[in-house]
């Protein structure tokens, strides 16, 4: 979904950074320019490449981990934005702070609630936003352990359970 958010944004250029191969193939597949793996030893320098060394115009954090924050800040070029969307286990966050204050860089917290339901449903009415793609598995209610059991192995991308199936 962030995939097809940054382009109905007006992202010119998307690059993605997943570790799950069948998800960057899914990045590859919604329209993402460039799709790397952060476990890549050479990510950073992938990351300066697809980027034509200048870094990235913003980050979008999704993953809540320190990792993803630190090459979320390292990603970035100076004075740009670092959005951390994801949700961190540990209810922590951490980042190179020299780094991203050498940079003078703004890290904003999002917040998945209350206004944003209303624009989300209407960019999939208009079809700016395609879910359908991004489904991986559907459980009836009745399997919905089983759906929970999908979900956290991490094996597909979004795991649904239809109360009337």
């Amino acid at each position: 979904c962030a995939v097809q958010l940054a382009r109905v944004a007006g992202a010119a250029r998307v690059v993605a950074v997943e570790p799950l191969a069948h998800r960057r193939a899914a990045a590859a597949a919604l329209g993402a320019d460039v799709v790397l793996d952060p476990q890549d030893p050479d990510v950073l320098a992938r990351l300066a490449e697809a980027t034509g060394g200048r870094g990235a115009d913003l980050a979008v954090e999704v993953a809540g981990t320190d990792e993803a924050v630190a090459l979320a800040v390292e990603a970035v070029r100076p004075g740009r934005t670092v959005v951390l969307a994801g949700i961190p286990e540990p209810d922590r966050t951490t980042f190179p702070a020299s780094t991203a204050r050498r940079k003078g860089l703004t890290l904003r917290l999002s917040r998945r609630m209350g206004d944003v339901y209303p624009r989300a449903i209407d960019l999939v009415a208009r079809g700016r936003v395609d879910l359908r793609s991004v489904v991986s598995h559907t459980f009836p209610l009745s399997r919905a352990a089983e759906a929970f059991a999908a979900a956290a192995s991490r094996a597909g991308l979004k795991v649904v359970v239809e109360p009337g199936a």
